[in-house]
């Protein structure tokens, strides 16, 4: 194995890391301010609700990386998985914001 073999499994399994710990942060802080008990347990466990999501968040993208990094790749499905995670990143901080927006406006 050559060694851009190796950093196309390592950008892939990073952008699929990012991925999860996107989806992850946005569940967590929408979920959080809709449902008390969800923000009290973060709060709780790690002394700040934003703790909580960035331990959460790093612990899932370091899982993820760690499950996918061995498997091979090679330009075409690591540039897939980059832009997925692009357009997942801006899905997640257009489902946050447009939620706060909401919030704000008090219709949810």
């Amino acid at each position: 194995m050559n060694s851009n073999d190796k950093y196309l499994r390592l950008a892939r399994a990073a952008a699929l890391g990012s991925i999860a710990a996107s989806i992850v942060v946005a569940v967590l802080t929408i979920g959080g301010e809709e449902w008390a008990p969800l923000k009290n347990a973060l709060k709780s466990a790690f002394t700040h609700h934003w703790l909580g999501k960035s331990v959460i968040s790093v612990a899932v993208f370091v899982v993820v990386f760690l499950l996918t990094a061995w498997k091979p790749s090679d330009i075409q499905k690591t540039a897939r998985a980059l832009w997925y995670a692009v357009g997942v990143s801006a899905l997640s901080a257009a489902a946050m914001t447009l939620f706060f927006v909401l919030h704000t406006l008090r219709l949810v």
